[in-house]
């Protein structure tokens, strides 16, 4: 499946049915956690108000609009055990508005979960848990590469949906970063290296070579811009990128692709 509009506002969120099923798992497999007591968030006056903690704790969670859990995401600081339960009791809302694109954090995708960044799930939570949420990570990546829709900029075309985005999630979320780039290289062309190459046009030079251009990642996750970087410069790209250029009969694709032939 490949979506091409000339808009990204015009193309909707490819939800495949990989990724619904995680999705839903993510539902059964974190079914057993709820919220007993008062919602553990900051409630300074800048923060979460009082009837939107009330509405998160009482509203089924898979009735809660992005915008109110947003409120939970840009509120509730920090990961210790008291609060375990009910990060879980939400995680699969965020996964199911994160597959949307309905993203409940108003600072973006990029860091949507950083809540659990630090959580260390990927060892100490429940191998079920854990394998409920690598699988939707790989799912969202693999459904993020199939959307090449176009959007035009003052530099020329470029793609509407940015990959950097959904890194940026994966790591600042503890996620397996190279089990991400193993799923994107086992993705289809056109796609996977058209995405690369959009990816190439982000990358600057650091004191040590080229690195991802993430503020997110630059102080908090070191290394893993560089890792990306490194990674999107492999020759074996370049070869796809020029190979993917014979596969599309669209003439604006051509400001991705050849900006990214180095």
């Amino acid at each position: 499946m490949v979506t091409v509009s000339s808009s990204p506002s015009s193309s909707p969120a490819p939800v495949t049915p990989r990724l619904a099923a995680a999705v839903e798992a993510a539902y059964g497999v974190f079914a057993g956690y709820r919220i007993e007591g008062e919602l553990i968030v900051c409630d300074c006056a800048v923060c979460v108000s009082e009837a939107d903690a009330r509405f998160l704790a009482a509203t089924p969670v898979r009735e809660i609009p992005a915008r109110r859990l947003a409120e939970y995401t840009n509120s509730a600081h920090g990961y210790d055990p008291l609060v375990e339960k009910q990060v879980k009791h939400f995680l699969p809302r965020y996964l199911d508005l994160v597959a949307q694109r309905d993203v409940p954090d108003s600072l973006g995708l990029d860091i949507c979960l950083r809540r659990i960044g630090g959580a260390g799930w990927r060892e100490d939570w429940p191998a079920v848990e854990a394998a409920a949420l690598e699988e939707f990570f790989d799912a969202f990546t693999e459904a993020s590469l199939t959307d090449i829709s176009l959007a035009h900029w003052p530099v020329g075309w470029r793609l509407g949906w940015d990959m950097v985005d959904v890194l940026t999630f994966t790591v600042t979320a503890g996620g397996d970063l190279e089990r991400v780039l193993a799923t994107w290289d086992a993705a289809p062309d056109p796609a996977a290296a058209l995405h690369v190459a959009g990816l190439r046009h982000t990358l600057g030079t650091g004191a040590d070579g080229p690195r991802l251009g993430s503020p997110y990642l630059e102080t908090d996750w070191p290394g893993a811009d560089r890792r990306i970087a490194e990674w999107a410069l492999e020759e074996r790209w370049t070869e796809r990128i020029v190979e993917t250029a014979g596969m599309l009969d669209d003439p604006r694709y051509e400001d991705v692709l050849g900006p990214a032939v180095f």
